[in-house]
């Protein structure tokens, strides 16, 4: 490890740096809460449960192909994050990595919306192929983004104080999120093809860069130690070693695989739902909003639990709403019935973005938490890509209730393992 040079106007001890954290404590929520409250609307504009499955099928993919183009989406998050994670822990400073390419991951919604724009009507194949290339690569800048963004989180945020900063910022993201799901499904229902799909892009955009500004005013202090650069296969060659280490981690990563493939279903439950009961945009728009709602009111709450209680009762309760919401929607004959398995998703999402990557940090020591989040993210991307491709294969063969049936019992069974089989990392240190 590499001594924190002497600077005069940095923090050069570790009791400078909890008074640089102390000190700035306030702003850092603030910057951090306008961070998360604006993208969430952006994302509520091209929401991946209900506007991206509608675009990628009116562009012609069917059910696999919607499944494998998800699958895509996914892997580019996942796959990079140890690469990732070995930069980011030879940095000091985590901030330039997370402005960088967090501009990587919002320029690409612009590109979209431009491509439907111009080649929606007249050349889908070109428009859908413009759209895998570009959401990959936006992908890929939240795969490398992530282990930096979590640990910056960890710097700025103290343990007991992240909850409720997530849950903060998420929540009031969710209720913006719920009057840009209202917009997105007026724009689908009185914009003609495809401009009221360009129109949602554009301003996921808008929504995302204001975010963005909010990362950039982030007060950092310095990393007092940093791991030395190591080529990247001997680094790749000592993770097997961090697992053997700490089998509760391992225990862990087993849990959140199978409580990912329990989500082969999301991506079809409003196919599904509009396949049955002839949805139109307003009311795609108004689930969209449900979605939004749950989250608004859970990731307070979801924080609080957190905060109070550690981040593995959070995630249980997660996965038994995702389970539920699966359950649901395989039953249910009527759109109230959709309503409620909408909520119940959004629930479990914000379960799932409250303490997923959060619980990493807490099994982890500060230098490490990169290659921690890195892991974890990679070691599950193989089940999150696996996870839509099975459930579009399953729908095929199966139909949609079959599929619904077998991701309900994988949700209660990745439930199960968090439940009995991994500690609280919290109790342990």
């Amino acid at each position: 490890m590499r001594a924190v040079p002497s600077k005069p106007d940095v923090p050069r001890t570790a009791d400078a740096v909890e008074a640089f954290v102390r000190r700035n404590l306030g702003w850092n929520m603030r910057a951090g809460i306008a961070d998360l409250v604006f993208f969430a609307p952006g994302m509520a504009m091209v929401s991946n449960e209900t506007v991206i499955p509608l675009l990628l099928t009116r562009l012609g993919a069917t059910s696999f192909l919607l499944g494998l183009i998800t699958a895509l989406t996914n892997a580019g998050v996942m796959l990079p994050q140890l690469i990732g994670a070995g930069v980011s822990q030879t940095r000091r400073y985590k901030r330039p990595i997370s402005m960088l390419f967090g501009m990587g991951e919002r320029l690409p919604y612009l590109l979209i919306g431009l491509a439907l724009w111009l080649w929606g009507s007249s050349h889908a194949a070109l428009a859908l192929a413009a759209y895998v290339l570009l959401r990959t690569l936006s992908s890929v800048s939240v795969g490398i983004i992530i282990p930096a963004w979590y640990t910056l989180i960890a710097k700025t945020i103290p343990t007991r104080r992240r909850g409720l900063f997530l849950g903060l910022g998420r929540g009031l993201g969710a209720l913006l999120g719920v009057g840009a799901a209202l917009l997105s499904g007026h724009l689908l229902d009185t914009q003609p093809w495809p401009l009221s799909f360009a129109l949602c892009f554009g301003l996921a955009f808008a929504f995302m860069s204001l975010s963005w500004l909010g990362l950039a005013v982030t007060r950092e202090p310095p990393d007092l130690t940093v791991a030395p650069r190591t080529p990247l296969r001997r680094y790749l060659a000592e993770l097997p070693g961090v697992l053997r280490r700490n089998p509760n981690f391992s225990r862990y990563i087993l849990a959140r695989s199978l409580t990912v493939l329990g989500s082969m279903a999301l991506g079809f439950i409003i196919v599904y739902g509009t396949q049955r009961l002839a949805l139109r945009g307003t009311q795609i728009g108004q689930l969209t909003a449900t979605i939004s709602t749950a989250q608004a009111a859970m990731y307070l709450l979801w924080g609080l639990v957190a905060d109070r209680f550690g981040h593995k009762r959070v995630l249980c309760a997660g996965a038994a709403c995702m389970a539920a919401a699966t359950l649901l929607a395989r039953l249910t004959p009527s759109l109230g019935g959709l309503f409620v398995a909408f909520a119940l998703t959004g629930a479990g999402v914000a379960a799932e973005m409250t303490s997923s990557s959060s619980i990493v940090l807490e099994f982890a020591r500060p230098e490490e938490q990169p290659t921690y989040v890195g892991l974890c993210n990679t070691l599950t991307a193989p089940f999150r890509a696996l996870a839509p491709i099975l459930g579009g294969a399953l729908a095929g063969t199966l139909g949609y209730p079959g599929m619904f049936t077998i991701a309900t019992a994988m949700s209660l069974l990745g439930l199960g393992t968090l439940a009995l089989r991994v500690r609280e990392p919290r109790t342990m240190n």
